[in-house]
């Protein structure tokens, strides 16, 4: 018998998981023939496969009689290390096939309030009862980490307004054009207006937008075209619900994109006014990684391309 070390290095260099399913086989139905047939091999393949282990052993592993083979006391001692290790191999085939099939079934998008509001809360729920089979994890990103979002290798489509930079390996597929609105809420006195001019809004309230947003640069532009004052709220904020909130409780107006108010105005719980403003907007989209992507990313991308054609901003 070769010393302990020695089998190992063979075992560790030349045993093949074949040769574990092969003396389980031959335990299990005690026949050479049964064993290859359960294994879709043949006869002498099998045999050969024992013989091979029986060198590396240098030892018998099964005895031969007139009905089939029966385990040596040596083989009896291996048998359940080569069940447990199969056994181990099945869970770990079967583990790595759920996970591979969840990834191909997983979306990982990241959108910023342009790309949530003005696609996804118009898309996502024809896409989830169309394709119930396909998770969407959605989580936010500000404009400014788009690059970071992007190149961390976290989101597999990213939905947001065509940024001035496109992250390197990426590109950006427009899907909804946009443009400046002004908006209120319901119970505004201009909401019940079918028709208005800029000169309607001369003694407006106004909330406004941060500091640096192109709403706030066009809505300052605005107010210096016309020869406006600033009135109104003291608040200032990028948060969605807030400002609609804001909106519903004050006699107040927004300059705001289209496609951040469009849920809310398309459910009627915003007012959006009519009013011709030539002030157009960078559109919104997706930005898509240029080494391809997974069939349920793909097939959400073009699920949003296909229906973003029915989409009115």
């Amino acid at each position: 018998m070769p010393t302990s070390s020695v089998l190992l290095k063979r075992l560790l260099t030349r045993l093949r998981m074949r040769h574990l399913q092969a003396i389980v086989k031959l335990a299990d139905l005690g026949h050479v023939q049964r064993a290859a047939q359960a294994m879709g091999m043949t006869q002498p393949a099998l045999s050969q496969l024992l013989a091979d282990l029986e060198r590396l052993t240098e030892a018998p592993l099964f005895l031969r009689h007139a009905k089939g083979v029966m385990p040596t006391p040596l083989m009896e001692d291996l048998l359940p290390m080569a069940r447990l290790i199969l056994t181990r191999l099945e869970e770990s085939a079967e583990l790595i096939s759920r996970r591979v099939e969840h990834q191909q079934r997983l979306v990982r998008a990241v959108a910023t309030v342009a790309g949530a509001n003005g696609l996804l809360t118009r898309v996502l729920p024809a896409f989830a009862q169309q394709h119930p089979d396909i998770e969407v994890l959605v989580s936010a990103v500000d404009n400014l980490s788009l690059s970071a979002a992007a190149l961390s290798g976290e989101a597999d489509i990213i939905f947001c307004r065509q940024p001035d930079a496109i992250p390197q390996d990426w590109q950006f597929t427009s899907c909804l054009e946009d443009r400046f609105v002004i908006a209120c809420g319901m119970r505004h006195p201009l909401a019940r207006r079918k028709r208005l001019g800029l000169q309607d809004l001369a003694q407006a309230r106004w909330l406004n937008n941060t500091i640096g947003s192109a709403a706030r640069d066009r809505h300052e532009q605005l107010l210096q075209a016309q020869g406006w004052s600033l009135k109104g709220s003291s608040i200032v904020t990028r948060i969605s619900a807030l400002t609609w909130t804001l909106l519903d409780s004050d006699d107040l107006l927004t300059l705001v994109p289209y496609s951040v108010v469009s849920p809310w105005a398309e459910r009627g719980l915003i007012k959006v006014l009519p009013l011709t403003l030539d002030m157009p907007f960078e559109p919104v989209g997706m930005l898509l990684p240029l080494n391809g992507q997974s069939g349920a990313s793909a097939t959400l991308c073009e699920f949003v391309q296909r229906h973003a054609l029915n989409l009115s901003s």
